[in-house]
């Protein structure tokens, strides 16, 4: 008779560091994990197929720099509010203390910077970009360099159907891409954000595993806290003369914009925790098809070509995502083992 119990561990992790003290979800629980990681994932691919087009907007009513930090300071506020209520003050804290625990505190940090270093890029080349679109297709090339890094650097498991389909879906991106005619405005902030981004997530994807729903709202809540203020230093030091003007509607589209950032991010982050990030940046092409149709409102109908790589984007997704369903739970090697579920 199988049973599910929970017993303490020694507070080590599988390479010898502290625990870092934020848990680790039952074994028993992986199929509904990994089902909710896709549908987060999912989620967050579709946010983040909008958003720089709310951004967009921002930056058209301000400046680059002054939009980008009126869209984190909004956000930032937002966080702040709900900070006050003392339990939420609390578990921030005890999350934060074990993210910089010498166990964690190198992938806490460099996620942390890899991540201001993809937003200062990634806005500054959407604001020399004349396509929207296009932009966006181009800097989401970033997922097919982090589906193999993710698989050599990470150890993360893997199936072959899983992959074929990845290998599918990501085909049909770099053909909305290609067929998108994108141009060469953005493209060194663009090549910029896919480096820094893959850092990033490498560090992200190894704490989320690790620290469950903690360690996934940890780094959303930090994550938008340092961007805010390193593009509010980049605005003050950087900003012109000329005053800019904040009305209404400016206030009313940077709070959409900063909600669909945090909403992208916590979705992201707590995809990591019962996903790999291969599956994650294989869901990556979903944005491209959120990004087109945006565009394509006011545009006519897409091309042939356009509607075969919608059709093979969507093919991938449902490949890779069976496949995942199929997969056997695995034992995290970077899990703290604090109250770890064991089968037995």
């Amino acid at each position: 008779m199988r049973a599910t119990v929970t017993r303490p561990l020694a507070p080590r992790t599988a390479d010898g560091g502290p625990d870092v003290g934020l848990g680790q979800p039952d074994a028993a629980s992986a199929p509904i994990r990994a089902a909710l990681g896709l549908a987060l994932g999912f989620a967050s691919h579709v946010l983040a197929g909008l958003s720089p087009f709310i951004v967009a907007a921002v930056i058209a009513r301000t400046a680059l720099l002054p939009g980008i930090a009126l869209v984190y300071g909004l956000g930032t506020a937002s966080l702040a509010t709900l900070l006050i209520l003392p339990g939420a003050r609390q578990h921030v804290r005890e999350w934060t203390s074990a993210l910089t625990s010498p166990a964690w505190r190198v992938a806490f940090v460099s996620s942390l910077a890899g991540f201001l270093v993809a937003g200062v890029a990634f806005y500054a080349g959407l604001a020399r970009s004349s396509r929207v679109a296009e932009y966006v297709f181009l800097t989401r090339l970033d997922w097919i360099v982090q589906a193999p890094v993710a698989i050599l650097v990470l150890h993360e498991p893997w199936t072959g159907r899983g992959l074929a389909g990845a290998a599918v879906a990501l085909a049909g991106g770099l053909l909305i891409v290609w067929t998108g005619a994108v141009g060469t405005s953005g493209l060194t902030a663009a090549v910029v954000y896919v480096a820094a981004s893959s850092v990033a997530y490498l560090g992200a994807s190894r704490i989320a595993r690790a620290g469950g729903l903690p360690g996934a709202v940890a780094l959303t809540v930090w994550r938008h806290i340092v961007n805010t203020i390193g593009f509010v230093v980049l605005a003050l030091a950087m900003g012109s003369a000329d005053p800019v003007r904040v009305g209404a509607g400016t206030i009313a589209l940077g709070m959409l914009s900063a909600s669909v950032l945090l909403g992208l991010f916590l979705c992201r982050f707590a995809a990591l925790t019962g996903v790999p990030l291969w599956v994650l940046s294989a869901q990556a092409p979903v944005q491209a098809v959120v990004a087109l149709v945006a565009s394509r409102l006011t545009e006519g109908a897409p091309s042939a070509a356009t509607l075969v790589a919608v059709l093979m984007i969507v093919s991938g997704e449902v490949i890779v995502a069976s496949a995942q369903r199929s997969m056997p739970p695995t034992r995290d090697t970077d899990a703290p083992p604090g109250n770890v579920g064991v089968r037995r």
